[in-house]
């Protein structure tokens, strides 16, 4: 299941309010702290043709001052993309990703539905241009509550084929 409170972590947040203004969105962000050494590991989103080292290196400008401060131990800072297929593990990941193609398992369909993510809210999907793989019923727009989400991921392979 898809967990819902990810994007409300007090570290998601500040880091969140430090990157949006330069264009970026973040995904996920962890925190583990060894004797001598915190690692920060955050996952960032630009749309369009995506993120780039460049994108990734003034994230990284960006954060590791501030945290090198606030964290008392040696700080390791891992910035990265999400990936083009990305397992997605919190409700929040839909809004990041909207206008990109996703992969749903519906537990009430018993299925696979494919589609554009057109609108993600506090309790479902909307998907356009939908596929339920197993009936193979297409249409315009479906709407799936996240309750009935057992799993998704970012599509970017069938994505491709049909652009």
């Amino acid at each position: 299941m898809l967990t819902s409170d990810a994007f409300s972590s007090v570290l998601f947040l500040e880091i969140s309010a430090l990157i949006e203004p330069m264009g970026y969105k973040l995904v996920e962000v962890s925190r583990s702290d060894s004797k001598a050494t915190s690692t920060l590991r955050i996952l960032c989103y630009k749309g369009g043709d995506g993120i780039s080292t460049e994108d990734l290196e003034a994230i990284y400008n960006v954060i590791y001052p501030r945290y090198s401060v606030l964290i008392s131990r040696d700080l390791e800072l891992e910035v990265s993309s999400p990936g083009i297929n990305r397992n997605i593990k919190d409700t929040g990941e839909f809004r990041v990703f909207e206008g990109k193609y996703v992969r749903v398992y519906s537990i009430s369909r018993s299925s696979y539905v494919l589609g554009y993510i057109r609108k993600a809210d506090d309790s479902s999907l909307t998907l356009s241009s939908y596929l339920v793989e197993d009936t193979k019923e297409k249409g315009d727009e479906i709407i799936i509550d996240y309750d009935d989400i057992s799993k998704a991921k970012l599509d970017y392979m069938t994505e491709a084929k049909e652009k």
